[in-house]
């Protein structure tokens, strides 16, 4: 989840409440790039793949093309990292590669001509108060660079800006040359020394006093696309990130008072008592990134996740039958649970197991087996910037010393950020250039396993830091019918597949990505059908685990498995800025004339049905109690003493976005004798007009009456009554309810 959500659910939440192994530092000049001695570790085996996967894509029967070994010892005084770090990348293309680029994500925190600082600036929507104070920047600085040879690599080393609109003074992409063109097939070893400053509390990384989250901390090589070269964006306000899966190694020095929790599996930890540190050493396989926290207040918890104890057979069952796959290709694994929580949260450690367990439950069961041996869940560090942030295999939530059952928190951002795990860590897509692939799922995702498991939840209102949830009763609701009232207004700025830093602002990017995307998902499987979707979701996450999918394979997906060509729905509403919204515009039922007046053709003769001799035929009907025969016209209509009534019912496109290929819209009339009357539209033109001719009256008609396409801006209008209810002070508070829930819900959605 981006930080600046956490920033929006501070405002909106105003707005809701008033509504209602240990090795020296690395010296600055000339450092040695000599390997530092490895920690005796107890090697630990891998668990075998998982039973679904062919074993191509298990994360430990795999060649990686990219190799990290890291060295890092953490100054915690001078709250600096000193650090040796060795990589080794295969070209796996056809390309003859000249060159690497590297991020140094924390040059972001360096100065103010920063790209992230620079857009912070220019920001429309949403704009951050919090500048960096004097004295708190933060840096990365790669002293030394080299071939495994020694073939010095610095000489060519340079900074580099090619993102649009250009920061010139941007140092967080680092460009070096190498000797000789790798060759297709080719591995290249590389060694360097990097030094940074740990920036204080800022964006994914940051330290208060003495406790520390590092994101985004290493330098990383960008992803090489063959024939267009290295995708490698520097670091920007709006946007999370893009690597390639890696096979990592990493050697966390920090002091003996510190607990530690990183990516991946602690497979050995080696004291120095003299130092009085202790380096603790994480590895793991086919990930493409690696963070770490370290802080003395945690307190490190542990609990296994026991497939037999968490899923019944009729559950396995129930499940591969919606999928349409045998029963053991979805059978889960069990996994290691890591908790690392503030003693102050320490009351809610078993909350936060529960909401891990259902997270591993449910994405499980639906997407595919979690492939890793542990997960690692933060209470993150107090003031760090860190809540709310996933990254492969360990992720953050955050919580509040007083909490309320009523309020999803923190089961909500539990299953969100260990849900990014799947959608960001497994099927890895450019979070730069497409970042709803990622948060848009994983949103659509959260909010189904939180209606499964929980149910609707209410929204949290806080004063002084105490939620009043506590003390008194407040509506709950589904994440969808909060999403929903966030994302209608997000349409008229960007189109939902728009390269990040691109958004017209932070609250632009938020609400489109997040919920206009899981809304337009809801959408699309309220459509196809809800085992459709489920079948689309499962195959395109299997199917792109372990790679780097766009947009265009994701609606491959969609319609290989629906079997129908869905192009349509996603060029109205990801690709463009057109708003959807179809209504009533008029319903009248008017009694049908029994006997029509005018001119009519009787014997070869021309004769008038005049008003005086319809009176005269409709008196005669009343004192007979039956249809007088109308000699004229012929007889009189049946039915109910001969009446019968037409109704009239007009229908808008008020928007520009339509519905297209076989997708129609469900209009259902309700008569005031019970009855109904079902018919379609198929939505193209501007508006359409039906007439019924029934016995009774029409008291209600709605377009679509089931609410298939949630993203329609106003539902006010997809229904219309024809005798509304006559108390006004009902209506005003109706529709004031209205407006209000539409206000909070927008503040709700973007959390």
């Amino acid at each position: 989840m981006h930080p600046r959500l956490f920033a929006l659910r501070t405002v909106m939440g105003c707005l809701f409440t008033i509504a209602l192994a240990a090795w020296p530092a690395l010296p600055a000049s000339t450092p040695s790039l000599e390997t530092p001695p490895r920690s005796r570790t107890h090697e630990v085996p891998q668990t075998p793949a998982e039973p679904d996967a062919p074993a191509a894509d298990s994360p430990c029967s795999w060649t990686a093309p990219l190799r990290y070994e890291i060295w890092v010892e953490l100054d915690d005084k001078e709250k600096k990292l000193h650090a040796k770090e060795e990589i080794s990348w295969t070209n796996t293309s056809r390309d003859t590669v000249p060159d690497m680029l590297f991020h140094l994500y924390w040059n972001a925190f360096k100065n103010e001509l920063s790209t992230v600082l620079q857009e912070n600036g220019e920001e429309t929507m949403f704009r951050r108060g919090n500048r960096v104070k004097d004295g708190e920047w933060g840096w990365i600085d790669v002293p030394a660079i080299e071939l495994a040879d020694g073939r010095d690599l610095k000489p060519s080393a340079e900074f580099v800006v090619r993102d649009e609109p250009f920061h010139p003074g941007d140092q967080t992409v680092m460009r070096v040359v190498f000797p000789e063109p790798v060759k297709p097939g080719e591995t290249v070893r590389i060694k360097l020394a990097f030094e940074s400053k740990i920036p204080r509390t800022v964006m994914r990384s940051g330290y208060y006093r003495d406790s520390f989250f590092f994101g985004q901390w290493f330098p990383k090589p960008g992803v090489y696309e063959e024939g267009k070269g290295w995708n490698c964006h520097e670091y920007h306000a709006q946007s999370e990130f893009f690597a390639d899966f890696a096979d990592f190694k990493v050697h966390i020095t920090v002091p003996d008072k510190f607990v530690v929790g990183a990516s991946g599996k602690q497979v050995g930890a080696a004291a120095d008592a003299g130092k009085k540190a202790v380096t603790c050493t994480f590895e793991q396989s086919r990930i493409h990134d690696f963070a770490w926290t370290a802080s003395p207040d945690f307190i490190k918890v542990e609990r296994d996740f026991v497939a037999a104890d968490e899923v019944t057979p009729l559950e396995y069952s129930e499940t591969a039958s919606k999928l349409g796959l045998p029963v053991d290709e979805v059978s889960l694994p069990d996994v290691k649970m890591i908790l690392l929580i503030q003693r102050q949260h320490k009351n809610q450690i078993d909350r936060h197991f529960k909401a891990l367990r259902t997270a591993l439950k449910y994405y499980g069961l639906w997407y595919g087996p979690y492939p890793y041996e542990t997960v690692t869940m933060v209470d993150p560090p107090y003031r760090t910037g860190s809540g709310g942030m996933e990254y492969p295999t360990l992720f953050t939530a955050g919580t509040r010393l007083f909490t309320s059952r009523d309020v999803l928190s923190p089961e909500g951002v539990i299953i969100h950020e260990f849900g990014h795990g799947y959608w960001y860590g497994l099927v890895a897509n450019n979070e730069f250039e497409e970042a709803w692939l990622d948060e848009g799922l994983t949103t659509y995702s959260t909010g189904r396993v939180l209606a499964k498991a929980y149910g609707p939840g209410a929204q949290a209102f806080i004063f002084n830091g105490v939620p009043l949830n506590l003390f008194l009763p407040f509506p709950k609701a589904f994440d969808s019918e909060t999403g929903r009232a966030a994302a209608i207004h997000a349409v008229e700025f960007d189109p939902i597949v728009t390269k990040s830093w691109l958004f017209y602002g932070g609250g632009s990017y938020s609400l489109n990505v997040y919920v206009r995307a899981s809304t337009c998902l809801i959408s699309l499987e309220k459509f196809l059908g809800e085992e459709t979707m489920s079948r689309i979701l499962r195959t395109f996450h299997m199917r792109w685990r372990f790679r780097h999918p766009v947009t265009e394979d994701f609606l491959a997906v969609v319609n290989e498995v629906s079997g129908k060509d869905m192009r349509w729905f996603f060029d109205e509403f990801f690709f463009n800025t057109l708003d959807f919204d179809y209504g009533i515009a008029s319903l009248r039922s008017e009694e049908k004339p029994r006997y029509p007046r005018g001119v009519f053709d009787v014997d070869g003769k021309k004769e008038e049905m005049t008003g005086k001799k319809i009176r005269a035929l409709e008196k005669e009907a009343e004192k007979s109690g039956k249809p007088a025969d109308r000699g004229l016209t012929g007889k009189a209509s049946e039915g109910d003493g001969g009446k019968s009534y037409i109704t009239t019912l007009a229908l808008r496109r008020y928007g520009e976005a339509r519905i297209g290929g076989d997708a129609r819209l469900k209009v259902k009339v309700v008569f005031e004798d019970g009855s109904e009357e079902i018919r379609c539209w198929d939505g193209r033109a501007r508006w359409s007009r039906m007439t019924f001719v029934k016995p009774s009256k029409a008291r209600l008609a709605q377009i679509d009456p089931e609410t298939v396409w949630l993203i329609d801006s106003n539902l006010a209008n997809n229904s219309y009554l024809i005798k509304p209810v006559k108390r006004p002070l009902f209506k005003f508070a109706a529709k004031f309810l209205f407006l209000v829930q539409n206000v909070l819900q927008l503040a709700a959605g973007v959390s």
